[in-house]
């Protein structure tokens, strides 16, 4: 027995990275995964990935930014599975600069994809969750959106936002019965982040944290399996930071 038999989700950017481990443990506790990713190829593959090994999971291409994509790309997930039962707004991405450094493209696409993309795919997916009274949502922060890093000025802001929406749709949407909660990673090895990795980057990662390593996407999928499940069946508007206790630390370190 899973933890999510019977179940459908809906994971975001579950192309690569954070998103493909969680469509991975979450078909391994019995979840049908919809694979929501702007590269149709690559999210065919996790959804290959995860029918490899005996799950159920069916691919779909969308731009989580634009919302006519995310309206029918959800339409097309009840069509193939009745049901949506969690969603894990996964789909991000990042660009370096400050305020003055950073140019108005750049602001514009990390906010669209962060925080308007969680926004689109949540306000498409309620409506089937209201009417169900019934639903998780867990959406993708970042300790970034807690202590700010340096010369990341849009991503900082971007998951701030995040954070407090996801508490704002708990406080609106709890008496509906749907849960919604944020997790904030730290630093996470994903294949697109180690690709740019340098050595000693890594190592003064590791070094600030206490658990002396950089975290695992399949560390942060493991909270996304649990704020899904019913052992969080109380856990509604927190904060999971899941960052090998980097913010024990007074201030920001690395």
């Amino acid at each position: 027995m899973g933890k999510l038999d019977g179940r459908v989700a809906l994971i975001t950017g579950a192309g690569a990275g954070i998103g493909r481990d969680s469509a991975l443990a979450f078909a391994r506790e019995g979840a049908a995964v919809a694979i929501v990713d702007v590269r149709d190829a690559r999210a065919e593959q996790t959804a290959e990935l995860v029918r490899a090994e005996g799950g159920r999971a069916q691919a779909f291409a969308c731009d989580v930014r634009d919302w006519h994509q995310v309206e029918k790309a959800v339409a097309a997930v009840l069509a193939a599975f009745d049901r949506i039962d969690a969603v894990f707004n996964d789909a991000g991405t990042t660009r370096p600069g400050s305020v003055v450094s950073t140019s108005l493209e750049d602001w514009d696409m990390v906010l669209d994809v962060n925080l308007r993309g969680t926004f689109h795919v949540s306000r498409a997916v309620l409506p089937h969750m209201i009417a169900r009274g019934a639903g998780s949502i867990i959406n993708m922060g970042s300790v970034d959106g807690l202590a700010a890093d340096a010369n990341m000025a849009a991503y900082n802001a971007a998951k701030a936002a995040v954070i407090n929406l996801s508490r704002s749709m708990a406080i609106d949407f709890g008496p509906r019965g749907i849960r919604t909660n944020c997790i904030c990673p730290g630093a996470i090895g994903s294949p697109a982040i180690l690709r740019t990795l340098t050595d000693e980057r890594r190592a003064k990662m590791e070094a600030v944290t206490p658990l002396k390593r950089i975290g695992r996407p399949s560390d942060i999928a493991s909270v996304a399996v649990f704020l899904a499940s019913d052992d969080a069946s109380y856990v509604n508007g927190t904060t999971i930071v899941a960052d090998g206790g980097l913010m024990a630390r007074t201030g920001f370190p690395i």
